[in-house]
């Protein structure tokens, strides 16, 4: 599968909570990451997901919000990833920004460029990358 989203976990579903309109799944990667993906029921059954099953949890680059101090902020987005800015290139329009995380992933996210000027994101910096649920689309192989 070819896909243009920048930002590829694969790991195994850890947890499944379901209702009678959505089903809400924990994905636990090789290196201990978890993403949480909150689908339809009918995309769960199509895809006849289970407990176990290894799935690719994918996110597209302008999905991502990044926060700069998490401690003070309240949010309802379920996934959180902290880390370090190794990659950051911008034009007049927008900004790209790779975090390292500590346990190795690295994600991607595209922000306007006035939105990185007002971080003062900087190669080095502390950043983290917030992503809601709903924006985690699920494959499985």
């Amino acid at each position: 599968m070819k896909t243009s989203a920048r930002n590829m976990f694969v790991g195994q579903i850890s947890a499944l909570r379901e209702s009678t309109i959505l089903s809400e799944i924990e994905i636990t990667t090789a290196t201990g990451l978890k993403v949480v993906s909150i689908i339809t029921q009918e995309s769960f059954t199509n895809l006849n997901l289970t407990m176990g099953m290894t799935v690719m949890a994918i996110i597209k680059a302008p999905w991502v919000v990044l926060v700069k101090d998490e401690s003070t902020l309240k949010t309802s987005a379920r996934n959180m990833f902290c880390g370090q800015i190794s990659a950051l290139r911008t034009d007049q329009i927008m900004a790209e920004v790779v975090i390292d995380l500590q346990e190795g992933t690295k994600i991607t996210a595209l922000i306007t460029e006035e939105s990185a000027r007002k971080l003062d994101l900087k190669i080095g910096g502390h950043i983290c990358a917030m992503v809601k649920a709903f924006s985690v689309i699920l494959t499985v192989g």
